[in-house]
């Protein structure tokens, strides 16, 4: 079976760090939930899948080096093997799957691929991304301690560039909020849904952007068939707009990461009887 290997630096800088190296157990507990998290994604290149334990690592393994003088700097080595689902063992395709998952992750909404193979990814399962960004979001929580306690950077690398930066801005994304327990009401259409997972985009006119959608355990049976009429729906009836009953999910800084749906109805259905 081919593998292929590659390399990853996890570089902590400024402050103390180079004079007085990184707090013991802030940086264990930082370096243990980017382990978490660089399981996961490594987990879902190889095999198309997202899951929430790093313990569920397939077709893998992650190793570091010994940390060297200076700044912090942790050697990543990546041995991964082919699975029909991975995309491929060509360096720049797995670089560009990491940065795409961590940035998304991290809050850099507008970061877009940078290779055909994971652009198509994000073309075709859009939803994926954010399904993975979701699951990455505990693990990220614990990586960015050093940050929350004084560590001005983390940049996560590959060999000569380097591929995330994680700084206060970036703590403050991941950091979510509880669940609003308030539903609050919604116009807009679907522009990715998963009809397996649940999990989907929407652009939602009262936020002016796409956002991710997935419903709720109580959201109706009967409903989930107008998710996939306002994506691939005809246009005649009000551009397939939904009105959603939802609850917000929002960052420590209060932008909105995801809308748990409810409920939802054609809009037009709401216009004409209103």
């Amino acid at each position: 079976m081919a593998k292929g290997q590659f390399g990853l630096k996890l570089r902590f800088s400024g402050g103390q760090v180079e004079k007085r190296g990184l707090d013991l157990y802030d940086g264990a507990t930082s370096f243990y939930g980017f382990a978490q998290a660089l399981q996961i994604v490594v987990h879902a290149y190889v095999n198309k899948e997202v899951v929430s334990r790093a313990t569920a690592l397939r077709g893998a393994e992650v190793y570091f080096g010994a940390p060297r003088q200076g700044s912090v700097i942790i050697d990543i080595v990546a041995f991964i093997e082919t699975y029909p689902a991975t995309l491929a063992l060509a360096a720049p395709i797995f670089y560009d799957f990491v940065k795409h998952s961590f940035s998304k992750a991290a809050g850099y909404l507008t970061s877009e691929p940078e290779t055909p193979q994971v652009s198509k990814l994000s073309t075709d399962d859009e939803p994926f991304f954010d399904e993975l960004a979701e699951a990455l979001e505990g693990s990220l929580r614990r990586g960015h301690r050093s940050i929350d306690h004084g560590v001005p950077t983390i940049s996560l690398e590959r060999p000569r560039s380097s591929l995330v930066i994680f700084n206060k801005q970036t703590s403050e994304w991941v950091h979510t909020r509880d669940e609003n327990p308030d539903v609050a009401k919604f116009t807009g259409n679907v522009t990715r849904y998963n009809s397996i997972t649940g999990n989907g985009r929407a652009y939602i006119r009262q936020l002016g952007k796409i956002v991710p959608i997935r419903p709720s355990s109580a959201f109706p049976v009967g409903s989930k068939g107008l998710l996939t009429w306002s994506l691939h729906g005809n246009n005649v009836i009000t551009d397939k707009e939904l009105e959603f009953d939802a609850r917000r999910i929002d960052s420590a800084r209060g932008d909105v990461k995801r809308l748990i749906l409810v409920d939802c109805r054609q809009a037009a259905l709401t216009t004409m009887t209103a």
